[in-house]
């Protein structure tokens, strides 16, 4: 403890020693808990939100790829169905008019297919 002078008084020079001891002490102790406790419990959390996080993140992907793949289909869907409404209608016309052999108009309608 502290060394006391002879009418019992503590010095500024003690006082300066026992918060210099308190202080290496406490510090050496924070810094072992740190160690032992807060960074591997730290670690811990990160990890696993660092985890749900890129399975959420995954699925997010997974779903709007999906989708976007849906909607590509639907609009080739769309734009083979019109091209092909398209030809059949100057195939008709030209069979309508007689503007074409049957023979060429069969191979037409056969590329139609």
């Amino acid at each position: 403890m502290a060394r006391t002078v002879k009418n019992n008084s503590i010095t500024a020079k003690d006082l300066d020693n026992l918060a210099d001891r308190l202080d290496k002490g406490i510090n050496t102790k924070l810094g072992k808990f740190t160690d032992d406790v807060l960074l591997p419990g730290i670690k811990n959390i990160v990890s696993d939100e660092t985890g749900k996080l890129r399975h959420e993140l995954k699925n997010y992907i997974d779903d709007k790829l999906a989708e976007t793949k849906g909607d590509i289909i639907s609009f080739i869907k769309g734009d083979q169905e019109r091209d092909k409404n398209w030809k059949l209608k100057v195939v008709n016309i030209l069979k309508r008019e007689n503007l074409i052999k049957s023979g060429e108009l069969k191979i037409l309608i056969d590329l139609l297919r």
